[in-house]
């Protein structure tokens, strides 16, 4: 199946969980028809096999020549039954494990591909903890509801209907007391489910939360060993932990009160059945063998209720993990590039007209902004923390939309653009390098494969960047293992992988968002020079609060609260003697 097909398109708003639990199915329909085939042979003994003892028991009551050849066919016939059972049970799981597992894969596909399209801003209020938590524990709830649906509720619904139907063939009246079992369990749930699914839903949400502090607690380890705070983080944690387990228990307990409940009830009706059966045979109206017969269905039916009742918790969770993936599967905030007119070539040209924006109507970061720069400009912003730099810089990658005014690239309005093609021509090096745990090569081609570069252009990037300068060092060269985020090379070494990252794409329009603000004077130095060397020829924005690196642009933006004070080079904003000649004095 191609990528494409994987993904699903789910009516959350509009649909009831057991119609969205079927769509998810119904990609699978094939391996789940061949595996309720399978099933239904597989399962045959379980439901013959009452008839047959009972058959057996009148013969041996019977006695006469015909018995022994009906004990002896009976025999054969549950062998054979019993035999079959080791073909039809693998053939079975083949097949549903061949569904669950595609259904699993699709919805993580549907879950990751869903993450990618949603917006920065979704991201920004969304802890990552949860969306692994929704990726991981979620599907495999799902797996576990699909499971557990073929397993227990499928078969236990064909149990109880060969079960009715054949009692029904030999006496309405016996099959009163199995017709009385199915309302009585639908009443059972009801009593319970409304709180068994509140209990469920609570000690999700638990779990959700507790995912996301462990995924912090993890990222913080560091600081809280600097600061030497462990014991405080894990009594932090502690408490967590407690909650998890005082929801956990409660929906145990619930579960298990439930579980007894249904349990007690059927054994009194399956008694009472028993009592009934075998008054009916001293009196002569059935045989003797009928009485084991029905105690036989009996019990397959409450088996049957009692097996799908049991499982009703993780059904129940299964279902609210389907809810719980609308969250991000049907979350409208994503960036909008349907029908949009791709980009195809960049020159370089950005012009804000009359820019606003605004994360809420009372807090406005960006008013009337206007400002060009032309292709092969170096345009440099500085300002106070809060005075809207990463604000524009956001706006030129398209992370967000301006409120009021317009962008243009090349004369055309971003708007209008397709973002995704218009980012192939765009890099960015983070002030916070983000790395993973592959090798230096891995993590300077992230995202490439072999046709975007060739060695040739691999080692000229690498040069450039000044990341040859320090590999040469190690023992495997480019294929040395970094560690998580890096955590075995220093700053300055982050910080050129992250700018050989962004040179390889070979971008026309290049952001540096205080990539040297963490470094120590020669690893700023190192970078300043592979700045200075890899900007020629492409726009570039560089954000920075040590005007030791903006020196060198061709404009220099002085922002304060979300508008231009001042605008020029280096030596004209010096000679204004204004706000950035103050800067420039402190930092003297």
């Amino acid at each position: 199946m191609k990528n494409d097909e994987l993904s699903y398109d789910l009516d959350f708003k509009n649909s009831s969980k057991f119609k969205i639990y079927l769509s998810i199915c119904k990609k699978e329909k094939r391996n789940l028809l061949i595996s309720l085939i399978f099933l239904i042979i597989k399962h045959s003994p379980a439901m013959a096999l009452p008839i047959i003892i009972g058959q057996v028991i009148n013969a041996v009551i019977k006695g006469g020549s015909g018995a022994l050849h009906s004990i002896v066919f009976s025999s054969v016939v549950v062998l054979f039954l019993f035999l079959q059972n080791i073909i039809t049970h693998t053939y079975f799981i083949k097949y549903l494990s061949k569904a669950n597992r595609s259904i699993e894969k699709a919805l993580r596909y549907s879950l990751i591909k869903r993450m990618q399209e949603l917006s920065i801003s979704f991201h920004n209020r969304f802890e990552s903890g949860k969306l692994q938590s929704k990726v991981l524990r979620d599907v495999e709830s799902i797996e576990i509801l699909n499971r557990q649906m073929m397993n227990n509720v499928v078969t236990g619904i064909i149990t109880i209907l060969f079960s009715m139907v054949a009692t029904l063939m030999h006496s309405y009246f016996v099959a009163t007391f199995y017709l009385i079992t199915i309302p009585l369990s639908t009443i059972l749930i009801r009593i319970f489910q409304s709180r068994m699914a509140a209990r469920s839903k609570e000690y999700r949400n638990e779990i959700e939360i507790m995912s996301a502090r462990v995924n912090e607690m993890v990222q913080m380890i560091p600081i809280a060993r600097a600061h030497g705070v462990e014991n405080s983080e894990i009594d932090y944690m502690a408490k967590h932990l407690d909650k998890v387990k005082e929801k956990g228990i409660k929906l145990d307990v619930l579960n298990a009160f439930f579980g007894a409940s249904t349990w007690v009830t059927y054994q009194i009706f399956q008694f009472v059945c028993l009592l009934v059966t075998a008054i009916m045979a001293l009196h002569g109206t059935i045989p003797i063998g009928d009485v084991v017969m029905y105690q036989g269905f009996f019990a397959l039916i409450i088996n049957s209720v009692n097996m799908i009742i049991n499982v009703f918790p993780e059904i129940n969770r299964g279902f609210d993990s389907i809810q719980s993936l609308g969250e991000i599967l049907e979350c409208p905030d994503i960036e909008n590039n349907k029908g949009k007119k791709k980009v195809r070539n960049v020159n370089g040209l950005i012009k804000f007209n009359n820019v606003s924006f605004n994360y809420t109507p009372q807090k406005q970061v960006i008013s009337n902004f206007n400002f060009e720069a032309k292709p092969g400009e170096c345009i440099a912003m500085v300002g106070e923390s809060g005075a809207g730099k990463s604000t524009i810089m956001n706006l030129i990658i398209g992370y967000i939309r301006p409120s009021e005014g317009k962008i243009f690239l090349d004369g055309e309005d971003m708007n209008s653009l397709d973002m995704r093609t218009y980012r192939h021509y765009l890099s960015v090096v983070p002030q916070n390098v983000i790395l993973f745990s592959g090798t230096i090569r891995e993590n300077i081609l992230y995202g490439l494969n072999e046709f975007d570069y060739d060695n040739e252009t691999f080692m000229k990037v690498v040069s450039m960047s000044r990341v040859d300068e320090f590999v040469k060092d190690l023992p495997d060269g480019y294929e040395t293992k970094i560690g998580e985020h890096g955590s075995r090379l220093s700053g300055g070494q982050r910080q050129r992988i992250a700018i050989a990252r962004a040179l390889i794409r070979n971008p026309k329009v290049i952001i540096f968002d205080e990539a040297t603000s963490a470094l120590d004077v020669q690893s700023e130095k190192t970078i300043q020079d592979a700045i200075s060397e890899i900007i020629k020829d492409r726009t570039t924005f560089i954000i920075a609060h040590r005007l030791s690196t903006v020196r060198k642009a061709n404009k220099i933006i002085v922002l304060n609260k979300g508008e231009i004070v001042e605008f020029g080079s280096h030596d004209e904003l010096i000679e204004k003697k204004g706000i950035y000649f103050n800067m420039n004095t402190l930092v003297q």
